[in-house]
């Protein structure tokens, strides 16, 4: 029954009662034993002995899952007990049956883990749960069949939650897998027959056969308008049917400004349809070489800030300055501080320190009211400013209250705001009188020349700590993996397990500061925790030289936020290359693959290739919404590679001189 020779005797009792108990009373049972403190690891065992007897209805193996895994999320210090049981396979199908719907950040770090080992059999018994599992487990297991190698298990995975998918996901992971890990196409002929054929012929790069399956009647309009983008083609998708996509009218005029010949933007056109949000305006404009009119609709709007910013990356400073002018000296002191903080940023990015300083400096007369914007003001200043004559901007420094000086400490030194809060008022503490630029230069040489003994503090602090574990929130917890403490990774293993999360571990692992034994070490607990991690994979071959069974490209199933990652730290276009003809333009890392690829192809005088990928990428950006993680100025860069592209393959000197135009007037020579 999974009980120890030392077992409280009212653990075995409620554990004899569920062996004891009739099917019908068995939930009730199992619900008194996971209320006790060490009830997890005997109903574990209940659960398994019950998933092995295949007489038992599968419905009430599920809802006994249910049970469990519940008990087992709601009590976060058993998760690293409860992953690395000994379960059989079928056990852990039913509990990636009951965990599939949860909404939980760590569930697919969960699912892989619990699928690991003996994956088909996990599988097949996951999916025998009477209620469907969600698309999520079904990705999950595919990733991680395909981390061991078994492309095909993997492709069979997908297939089989097809009849469920309501995005096409998994259709473009199939089509992924068939064509990046060779292997012959499933056989189907469910509802997703026509996605999964579009799917097959972008990833062949087939323009011919894209085009006459995206204009079939059953392909909806937006992934038929994102295939032709793929294909090269500029074709709107029909709209016989009524079906209205996104920003019809705006996407036509996109159209004409790329066509051959080349077009002259609808001003008008587009702002009466892709009126999403300013900043989304902004782009669109910008993205079809217009900045001046982009300016004057944002300011006429309220959005001076974006207005300046746009026309000052568009190489029209004197304009974004006199813009800027109207609101230095203005009645709205908020919206003054804004711009004088963008200014000065533009200024200082621009080289121009002297200009930077002449626009920060009234800030320091004037104070800063947010505390938002405060910290974030004092680390601009300090590019330009000693700390001293940035003292009367952090006057907070010289409050009565902690809470009060941690904003402006956090501005004035380098360091994790945590470990810079804690130090000074380690140093301000024996003498609260002493100037804050005495405690701020006391911390600064400390942390610099004497780390063995801000160790030794730390050290001391955490040993006489009462708290059972220190988690990340915690200043002790950054304190020591700030200080490569030598018991900073045994705090973020425990942290790790118990949050399920690695990004410490990855910055440890990431680090070549840290003795290469730990990083091992590290990496050895990620992977415990997270085996399905392409990244993961990664390091463990550069620092164990230990290959996964397959290329490393392959885990990523398509998912263009992982193939980026991994094209980082592998420096490989290959990586990219079919994620971005499978790209999702409703993400806006599809669309940068799209755009990263492009530039490639664009630097290796493949202005072709570059051109097809970077007008999709530009197109796909506009028509499907705000991108709110895709900089104004990565667009414009975008933009200006796409017109170089097109400047390359024209073969008409007036087609060439159009984009020469247009090169220039976003600010590129």
């Amino acid at each position: 029954m999974g009980l120890e020779p030392d077992s409280p005797p009212d653990l075995l009792k409620l554990a004899e009662a569920v062996n004891l108990a009739k099917p019908e009373f068995r939930a009730t049972k199992l619900g008194e034993l996971l209320d006790h403190p060490e009830g997890v690891r005997p109903a574990l065992v209940f659960l398994d002995s019950w998933a092995a007897d295949r007489r038992m209805p599968a419905g009430h193996i599920f809802n006994l899952a249910e049970i469990v895994t519940q008990a087992i999320l709601e009590r976060r210090s058993s998760w690293k007990d409860f992953l690395s049981a000994d379960l059989s396979p079928r056990c852990r199908g039913t509990i990636i049956a009951a965990l599939s719907w949860e909404d939980l950040p760590m569930k697919s770090r969960m699912i892989a883990n619990l699928a690991k080992r003996e994956t088909k059999d996990v599988f097949e018994m996951a999916v025998t749960c009477p209620n469907q599992i969600a698309t999520e487990a079904y990705i999950e297991m595919a990733r991680i069949a395909t981390v061991n190698g078994d492309v095909p298990l993997a492709v069979r995975i997908l297939a089989s939650g097809l009849h469920q998918d309501t995005t096409y996901d998994l259709a473009r992971a199939i089509a992924f897998l068939e064509v990046a890990g060779e292997i012959p196409p499933i056989q189907y002929e469910g509802n997703w027959i026509n996605e999964l054929g579009l799917f097959r012929a972008r990833a062949h790069q087939n323009p011919e056969k894209i085009l006459q399956i995206s204009s079939g009647p059953n392909v909806s309009p937006v992934l038929a308008y994102e295939s032709n983008l793929i294909a090269g083609s500029l074709t709107l998708p029909s709209n016989d049917d009524g079906i209205d996509y996104p920003a019809s009218t705006s996407l036509a005029a996109i159209h004409r400004f790329f066509g051959i010949p080349p077009d002259e933007p609808d001003i008008e056109a587009l702002t009466s349809s892709v009126l999403i949000d300013w900043s989304e305006l902004a782009r669109t404009l910008m993205s079809l070489a217009c900045p001046t009119e982009a300016a004057e609709k944002l300011s006429s709007e309220g959005q001076v800030i974006t207005a300046t910013g746009l026309l000052w990356r568009s190489n029209q400073r004197d304009k974004a300055l006199s813009l800027a002018e109207d609101v230095l000296g203005g009645p709205d002191e908020t919206l003054e501080t804004r711009m004088r903080l963008t200014l000065a940023s533009l200024h200082f990015e621009a080289g121009d320190r002297e200009q930077a300083r002449m626009v920060f400096e009234r800030l320091i007369t004037t104070g800063i009211q947010q505390d938002t914007r405060l910290q974030g003001a004092l680390k601009l200043g300090l590019n330009f400013f000693s700390r001293e004559e940035l003292l009367p901007l952090a006057s907070s420094l010289m409050a009565d209250q902690a809470y009060q000086r941690a904003v402006s400490i956090a501005g004035m030194l380098p360091y994790h705001p945590k470990v810079s809060t804690f130090w000074y008022e380690y140093f301000r503490e024996p003498d609260p009188a002493q100037s804050p630029l005495v405690i701020l230069k006391k911390v600064e040489d400390f942390l610099s020349n004497q780390a063995e003994e801000a160790r030794l503090i730390i050290e001391n602090k955490i040993a006489e700590s009462t708290k059972a574990r220190l988690l990340p929130t915690d200043d002790l917890y950054q304190l020591a993996l700030f200080l490569k403490v030598p018991g900073a990774l045994e705090i973020v293993e425990t942290a790790a397990w118990f949050q399920l999360s690695i990004d410490d571990l990855l910055s440890i692992i990431r680090d070549d500061t840290w003795d290469l034994a730990i990083r091992k070490r590290a990496l050895s607990t990620a992977l415990s925790i997270d085996p399905a991690n392409v990244l993961l994979h990664w390091f463990n071959r550069e620092l164990n030289q230990v290959e996964i069974p397959v290329e490393l490209h392959l885990p990523t199933l398509a998912n263009p936020g992982l193939a980026l990652q991994l094209a980082a730290l592998a420096g490989k276009r290959e990586t990219i290359d079919l994620t971005s003809e499978l790209a999702d333009l409703s993400n806006h890392q599809a669309v940068r693959c799209l755009a990263t690829l492009g530039q490639s192809y664009l630097k290796d005088n493949q202005p072709a290739k570059a051109g097809r990928l970077l007008q999709a990428a530009i197109c796909g950006e506009i028509a499907t919404g705000p991108q709110p993680a895709t900089p104004i100025q990565s667009s414009l860069d975008t933009l200006a590679n796409y017109f170089q592209a097109r400047k390359s393959i024209s073969a008409a000197p007036e087609e060439a001189a159009i984009w020469t135009e247009r090169l220039t007037r976003i600010g590129r020579n």
